[in-house]
């Protein structure tokens, strides 16, 4: 088997038969054996009849996942996968007809390179409001899953510039070698909203010696629900991008805790909330949009500490 694409999900059975439906449409090279995994993270829903369904047209492996979290369904697909070349999209893009061909042209190119992206472009149901457009490619660009280094194919090392796991392949020999999973304790998971597991995993590969290669011209659409549109859902993402970095141990800790967090946390947060408030409705969205984000970020470093009552070895 050449090529294993894996499909974690959870729930979104309609969203998965769409993007099923692309699948039909994908260039695949001559002579390259491919698999679909369908990796099922607990779903209550038909969602594997839905998969069921489709293995008459497309080469699915349907699989369940009982243990709650992203990172163990793809941990699962690591497991059965029989490809060589892993490539990683989500349970509601739109790909385009070269999205397989491309990655799998790359990985032979590259053979020495662990890990591929390409650009995810964001569909949203209606139009969103002016704070969001204006601030999709920056501030907002991994809440609204947007991925868009320009039109030059590239090696990435930088951690800012790490693939989406919506559009990602990775080098299955690289990470049986290096003894690389997904952590478990990152991903997405039914009242966890802690991210970053894929970004983890190539910060590893990075560390090893694997860099990553941009791909501009392998495109997936990303379709985003009503949802993202709003304060609401950019507060509770970057809460759990905070929470994340709390458990990559990348926050510091103090001898001086309040409430169960380091002091100094809940003195950025209530000045960070004090801006986004004064500047909200008074200059330009870039700027209390960052506030709103740096904020809700804050936030989920007090939680996290909260939950793992962390405290520092000595106390002064």
């Amino acid at each position: 088997m050449d090529i294993s694409v894996v499909i974690c999900t959870y729930n979104r059975s309609r969203e998965l038969r769409l993007t099923l439906e692309k699948f039909l449409q994908l260039q695949i090279p001559s002579g390259v054996n491919w698999e679909v995994l369908v990796m099922d993270n607990n779903s209550k829903d038909n969602t594997r009849e839905i998969s069921a369904a489709f293995q008459d047209r497309l080469p699915i492996r349907y699989f369940f996942e009982p243990q709650p979290g992203k990172s163990h369904a793809l941990n699962h697909s690591l497991r059965v996968a029989q490809g060589e070349l892993l490539i990683f999209t989500d349970d509601d893009v739109d790909v385009e007809p070269n999205w397989l061909a491309g990655h799998w042209e790359a990985a032979q190119r590259f053979p020495g390179t662990a890990s591929f992206g390409g650009k995810i472009v964001p569909r949203w149901p209606q139009t969103p409001p002016v704070w969001l457009q204006e601030n999709v490619s920056s501030i907002l660009r991994g809440m609204a899953v947007w991925y868009d280094l320009g039109t030059t194919e590239q090696t990435v090392r930088d951690r800012k510039d790490f693939f989406l796991g919506a559009n990602l392949s990775l080098q299955k020999s690289v990470l049986a070698k290096n003894g690389l999973t997904f952590r478990p304790d990152l991903g997405p998971r039914p009242g966890d909203p802690v991210r970053a597991e894929e970004t983890f995993l190539q910060q590893q590969l990075v560390e090893r010696g694997f860099p990553g290669r941009y791909l501009p011209s392998v495109i997936v659409h990303h379709r985003n629900p009503a949802e993202r549109m709003t304060e609401r859902y950019v507060r509770e993402w970057f809460k759990g991008h905070g929470m994340s970095e709390v458990r990559e141990g990348k926050v510091k800790s103090s001898a001086h805790w309040i409430f169960g967090a380091p002091r100094y946390l809940w003195r950025y947060y209530f000045t960070t909330m004090f801006f986004y408030a004064i500047y909200r409705f008074t200059r330009a969205s870039k700027i209390w949009v960052g506030y709103e984000c740096e904020m809700a970020n804050v936030w989920g470093h007090i939680c996290e500490f909260r939950a793992q009552k962390v405290r520092p070895a000595t106390t002064t």
